[in-house]
């Protein structure tokens, strides 16, 4: 027996499915996840075809024109001028595609076109030094020799599947390997998303071709990788939703196939920080079930990777989190045995509230977890290098399960100016001193500076809620800015932009609405109406002047695409404060939104309005208190209130329907 024969057979053990197992398989994804699977056949039979159009929920950049080739692939392709579809076309994704469709239907026209373009991409490109660098990079040969394997077990009982197919596989495989071995950016690695998945195709090939070196070496970067880049609250540092879950992916990837191999890569502290990064995606989704699309992310749903995960930690919230069933990519990673165990695992149903994630200076409440709960998001962390975005004290807010304030998305790595435009402020839900940048870019992956974020509190007492956030980069122009949001309730939200320091300057607020928002003008206030629900938006800064402009803003939910829809833009200039009230209309009846002068009962004055602010916010039976005071409580400016209710805070709120008998201090 030759050593591909040795190879081979290892690899059918421990990858490849008895043809019984795989009918089984068949028949559930056809019952069960009609969607991905019209999508994978699909997409397998362009492939056959040799046609290219990315669209598969984790292709990192996808494509909205189709690509065809007559003849031969040309490997090297570049379409509109974005090397993205050369990595993209060079990940080999799509073969997946082709094995899923061959068990499917049977079909041989599936293996045929995989061993062919195999064949053609090895003859073609495996010699490293004499073909184009744009197909070996680190990233991509560890992305590719994973998704071969993957590709290859479902195709591994065809008579199509040659003996010479086989032993130039694993040839390739080998060359593949010994590339990643010597990544010569190994600091980089360390720190980058890159990283992680170059080291987990590494790890997959180091048993697939029985290297205990390579094994060594994949595992101890794994491991530092793991220990270097997530944050204690489970996020991946780089401030991209769509980059932790590649991150977490790649993880899960690990654990299944060490689970294959009964081998343990991991210590039990490890394979909980990768826990922890699958509930901090769950943390972090919509009322829609898709990831947040802060920095560079796709509008994608994240149950197919939460129940994934679910499989391999055997995790009743992430069950929660999950399909009903196995997802469709699930079902072919984890066989009949997964199906099952997936089934037969309890769900755990977890109660809303606020969420917080202090390291990456995020947090969220929902009123529910349900498809139609309020959901408030707030920013205030770190850029996160080259995928995020000029997003510091951004917000995002759902009323009904619709989406009302949305996040810019990406569109393009290119060096255009949609690429700068979509990464910056103006882009986002944030104040802005004087219409400027506050991080401007140096190209598309650098900024000028990184101003540091001050001060996040995010708290929440009785039904009261503030997220506050502070941060530096207008400080050349003697400006800390400050943002409060306080929610008396899941949709009546109180956003305050506040100068510390130099008032003498333009404030301005920009609020983008999903496009499905409509606003019109309406006296002094502005209405907002969806699909689902109406709202009232009223702005107030000290000076009475403030000016409210109803524009465009774009926004792209995937690579390649991008839109608009309809913005706010909010001025004020030589105020200390911006602030911005959103309300849910309830039962028809608008919300009324006023000031409402501040009293200190200590002293029994009235405070100037360049020192605090005081809105009433009256719905139907509702009413609602908010004090907010600029400085710190003292000075003839100590116990403060409205309406007869007071307390000693700078932030504070009450709901005198209740009859309080204090103002409930959020912020002392």
């Amino acid at each position: 027996m030759n050593n591909t024969e040795l190879l081979w057979n290892d690899f059918c053990k421990h990858f490849a499915y008895k043809n019984e197992d795989y009918l089984k398989i068949a028949d559930f994804c056809i019952k069960n996840c009609e969607e991905m699977k019209d999508i994978a056949v699909k997409t397998a039979d362009e492939t056959a075809e040799h046609t290219f159009l990315f669209r598969l929920p984790w292709d990192m950049e996808s494509t909205s024109e189709a690509v065809h080739f007559d003849g031969k692939i040309k490997w090297n392709y570049c379409l509109n001028e974005d090397q993205e579809f050369i990595f993209q076309l060079n990940r080999h994704r799509y073969w997946i595609c082709l094995g899923q469709a061959y068990r499917l239907y049977s079909d041989d026209k599936y293996v045929k076109a995989f061993t062919e373009q195999l064949l053609d991409w090895i003859s073609k490109n495996i010699e490293i030094e004499k073909t184009d660098k744009m197909l070996w990079r680190t990233l991509e040969a560890g992305l590719r020799a994973d998704y071969w394997v993957r590709a290859m077990a479902l195709f591994a009982d065809s008579p199509l599947i040659t003996e010479d197919v086989k032993e130039k596989f694993f040839s390739a495989l080998a060359v593949h390997a010994k590339h990643l071995a010597e990544n010569p950016k190994k600091g980089f690695s360390i720190k980058s998303n890159w990283g992680v998945m170059e080291y987990t195709g590494l790890y997959v090939l180091s048993h697939i071709l029985k290297n205990s070196e390579y094994r060594e070496t994949s595992v101890h970067f794994l491991k530092l990788a793991l220990r270097t880049q997530i944050h204690d609250d489970g996020m991946q540092w780089e401030a991209s939703p769509m980059y932790h879950n590649e991150v977490l992916a790649a993880y899960l990837e690990v654990l299944r196939v060490a689970k294959l191999y009964e081998d343990e890569p991991f210590s039990e502290e490890e394979k909980q920080i990768i826990r922890n990064m699958a509930h901090a995606t769950f943390q972090r989704t919509y009322p829609n079930h898709h990831q947040l699309m802060t920095g560079d992310s796709d509008d994608t749903d994240v149950r197919d990777l939460l129940s994934q995960a679910a499989v391999i930690f055997g995790d009743k919230v992430l069950k929660f989190a999950g399909f009903t069933q196995l997802d469709f990519e699930g079902a072919w990673l984890f066989g009949v045995k997964g199906i099952e165990d997936y089934e037969k695992l309890e769900t755990s149903v977890i109660s809303a509230g606020l969420i917080s994630l202090p390291e990456s200076g995020e947090a969220i409440l929902r009123n529910s977890y349900n498809e139609d709960s309020d959901f408030l998001y707030f920013r205030n962390g770190s850029l996160g290098g080259g995928h995020g975005h000029q997003d510091k004290l951004h917000v995002e807010l759902w009323f009904d399960g619709e989406q009302i304030l949305r996040d810019s998305g990406r569109y393009t790595y290119k060096d255009i100016e949609e690429r700068y435009v979509l990464k910056g402020a103006k882009a986002h839900n944030v104040p802005i001193i004087n219409n400027s940048e506050y991080a401007d870019s140096n190209d598309s992956w650098i900024y000028k500076k990184l101003p540091p974020s001050l001060g996040n509190i995010f708290t929440k007492k009785d039904d009261f809620l503030l997220f506050e956030g502070v941060h530096c980069g207008y400080i050349e122009s003697g400006v800390l800015l400050r943002r409060r949001v306080v929610a008396p309730r899941s949709d009546i939200i109180i956003i305050s932009d506040e100068i510390i320091g130099n008032k003498d300057n333009v404030l301005s607020q920009h609020f983008a609405f999903a496009e499905n928002i409509s606003l019109k003008r309406e006296s002094n206030m502005i209405i907002g109406k969806g699909d689902k629900c109406e709202f009232v938006i009223k702005s107030f800064d000290e000076r009475g002047e403030v000016t409210q402009d109803i524009i465009k803003s774009p926004v792209s939910r995937h690579y390649n695409q991008i839109g608009e829809s309809e913005a706010l833009k909010i001025n004020t200039e030589g105020s200390y404060f911006l602030t911005t009230i959103i309300a849910k209309t309830v039962m028809g009846e608008k919300t009324d939104i006023s000031e409402e002068k501040v009293y200190n009962y200590a002293y029994d004055i009235m405070l100037n309005k360049d020192e605090v602010q005081g809105y009433l916010i009256t719905r139907k039976e509702e009413q609602y208190g908010i004090v907010l005071l600029r400085n710190d409580v003292g000075n003839r400016s100590d116990l403060n209130g409205i309406k007869g209710v007071y307390g000693l805070g700078q932030t504070m709120a009450c709901a005198f329907h209740k009859q309080p008998e204090h103002m409930t201090v959020l912020r002392w």
